[in-house]
């Protein structure tokens, strides 16, 4: 018997994960980390610059993405930004656009949504020779998901403007212990 992934039934996989989200404390983690510490990150990546450039790479259904967005849109009120969605699953990018949708406070900031991996995206910008470059990307959890790790965080690392960021977040702890006691 071989087992099938839950990667590749999309319904199964959002089930899970939104099984797993109720379970956890990994989202409230987060958004304390967003809350408190993620300002200070970002506090250098704009230097005076318009528009912010702006990467989500595994952007789910957009909860995170969009408190990260309100810390930057905190931090430079003045900008326009410019946050690009790299997600395969097409029913999270569905539910990523309804959360832009009903959220307040996202006013001058475009998005650009790809339903691709990570390494499409990577295969797309080399062979297009587009390589922009960015001030702020993001990869949460997300390497779970990637053969070359190393290799990937460095295609990412080369599109930072000086003085840009990366944040990478994964967890840390076996999925056992950041489960709440019920």
């Amino acid at each position: 018997m071989t087992m099938r992934s839950l990667l590749s039934d999309n319904s199964r996989y959002i089930e899970s994960f939104h099984v797993f989200l109720k379970n956890s404390t990994e989202h409230q983690c987060m958004l304390e980390f967003i809350q408190k510490t993620l300002p200070g990150i970002i506090s250098s990546i704009g230097d005076g610059k318009s528009p912010l450039n702006v990467l989500s790479i595994g952007g789910g259904s957009g909860e995170i993405d969009l408190q990260i967005l309100k810390q930057i849109r905190a931090t430079y009120p003045a900008a326009a930004i410019h946050n690009e969605v790299i997600e395969p699953n097409g029913e999270q990018i569905r539910c990523y656009q309804e959360h832009v949708a009903k959220t307040s406070g996202l006013e001058n900031i475009t998005f650009t949504w790809h339903q691709e991996t990570s390494l499409e995206y990577e295969s797309r910008m080399k062979s297009s020779k587009e390589m922009k470059k960015l001030n702020f990307i993001h990869m949460i959890q997300m390497l779970y998901y990637v053969k070359d790790v190393p290799a990937t965080i460095g295609f990412f690392h080369s599109l930072l403007e000086p003085g840009a960021k990366i944040l990478i977040m994964i967890l840390s702890v076996p999925p056992s212990q950041t489960l709440r006691d019920n």
